[in-house]
């Protein structure tokens, strides 16, 4: 599996797409209309500096901790 199949994978295990695109608009300092259109319209994610196994790793944690309520 590429690391572009496990970002699919990935998000289609997100709940809130729209808030979480907003997070890795904040996590990765790009603008949110380049996360809906670019990286996950089109799934195309930056491979230089390690920004798909950073994702990667954002994923899992946000997948993870989705379902907990914030106080």
């Amino acid at each position: 599996m590429t690391k572009i199949d496990n970002i699919r994978v990935l998000y289609n295990q997100i709940e809130n797409k729209v808030r979480f695109r907003e997070k890795v608009a904040e996590e990765f300092n790009v603008t949110t209309s380049t996360v809906r259109t670019g990286w996950f319209s089109r799934f195309e994610i930056p491979s230089a500096y390690k920004v798909q196994e950073n994702l990667i790793a954002f994923m899992q944690n946000y997948i993870q901790n989705q379902n907990k309520v914030v106080a």
